[in-house]
Parts: C-alpha cells; sequence; structure tokens
C-alpha cells in the first residue's frame, strides 16, 4: 500500500518507537515541527532528509517516496549544510520576567526585525531578551521560540520547565512553573528571587519554550 508522506513519516517513526520529542532532539528541532510534518501542515526541508532516514532506518527513497522530494536534491541539499532561516521577532523579554508582543501593541519604541535561527521551519514565536533581571539563566540579546496556541492549563509534562504565560489580567510573563505548597496547586517563580512568586494564577494560556539559543 502506498501512503502519503504525513503519514508515511508517522508510520516509519512509529516503528522505530520513536516519540516526536525523540526524533526533535537527534534532529536538533523543535517536537512541534515534527507534529506538523506528520500532520501534512509543513514538510521537512530537503536538507533534512537524509538524517530522518537514517534515523528511522530506511532509504531515502523509501522515505521520499514520489511526494517528498528528489533523493538526488535531499543529499545534495544535506552536503551543502543547513540554510539559517530569518525569523521575525514577535516580540522581546523585558525586565521583570515580562514580555511584549508587536501583536498586542506593546512594543512602542523597538524595532521589528528579523533574526537569524540556525535551522528551518519553526513555525512558533520568536523573543528576543532585552532586560537583565533574568541574568545569568537569560542574557541580553538571547532567544527564546514558544509554539502557539498554548495550552488553557498547564500539565505535569511542564513541571520544572521555563514557560511563557498569558494572565487573565493581560500580562504576559516568562515563569519557572513548579508544584504548588497545597494538592493541586502550582506556582509561577522567577529566576530573579526580587521577584514574587505567583500561586495558582488565572491564565489565558501557557506555553513551555521549544529553545532557548545563546
Amino acid at each position: 500500500m502506498t501512503y502519503d508522506w504525513p503519514t508515511r513519516l508517522k508510520r516509519l517513526r512509529n516503528a522505530t518507537r520513536l516519540s516526536q520529542a525523540k526524533v526533535a532532539r537527534e534532529l536538533g528541532i523543535s517536537a512541534p515541527s515534527v507534529a506538523q510534518w506528520e500532520i501534512g501542515r509543513t514538510k521537512p526541508s530537503l536538507d533534512r532528509l537524509p538524517a530522518i532516514a537514517r534515523l528511522y532506518g530506511v532509504s531515502l527513497e523509501t522515505l521520499c517516496g514520489n511526494d517528498l522530494g528528489s533523493p538526488k536534491e535531499a543529499i545534495r541539499a544535506a552536503t551543502m549544510g543547513p540554510i539559517p532561516t530569518k525569523t521575525p521577532i514577535a516580540g522581546y523579554v523585558a525586565g521583570a520576567d515580562r514580555i511584549v508582543l508587536f501583536e498586542d501593541g506593546d512594543c512602542n519604541g523597538q524595532s521589528n526585525d528579523e533574526i537569524e535561527l540556525p535551522f528551518r521551519e519553526y513555525d512558533g514565536l520568536v523573543l528576543q531578551v532585552t532586560g537583565e533581571s533574568m541574568v545569568p539563566r537569560y542574557k541580553p540579546g538571547e532567544v527564546i521560540g514558544i509554539t502557539l496556541p498554548g495550552k488553557t492549563s498547564p500539565s505535569i509534562k511542564m513541571l520544572g520547565r521555563d514557560v511563557v504565560v498569558r494572565l487573565s489580567d493581560g500580562q504576559t510573563v516568562i515563569k519557572t512553573l513548579n508544584i504548588g505548597p497545597d494538592r493541586d496547586s502550582y506556582v509561577l517563580t522567577s529566576v530573579n528571587p526580587m521577584v514574587k512568586p505567583i500561586y495558582n494564577p488565572d491564565i489565558e494560556w501557557i506555553a513551555p519554550i521549544d529553545f532557548h539559543i545563546v
């Protein structure tokens, strides 16, 4: 039976018993990118196809089929090395853990520049750090990425991770999600000890950080 490329990618991954997160780590990309491939929303770039074929233990011809790209072109693209992608900056990580986004009209005086990422096919929001209150974890000029829409409530997988949270009062902040003092409670803590933790806040959405480029 012949499968279309999204189905083929999913079946090949499942055959190796690799999770989307594991595939993403092996390829140096974000897990949401792998998910986007498997629902047919985006295609893997040509230069990644040889690495995917090796990871799944199949020939490049089997992986590509007749709808994912030319094996010869994939080999040529891979030997040329990854092509950096320029992505617009969606907002900034400012002082006191606060995030300002262009889409919210909060970036007065800031330029909507593009930044070069060392990988392709990132469909999330790219944020640049400007404030110094979170040094040394986040320094000015560094970049983080998040994928929206976020979740409407925290999940166990997010515990101990840095997340971006839109609070019900309209603020967007970057915090670390931890278990709260009571059962089924949680707390958002800052890397800056001068900033008070937020216990069981009302949130609109929460999204884990996909990557952090120093």
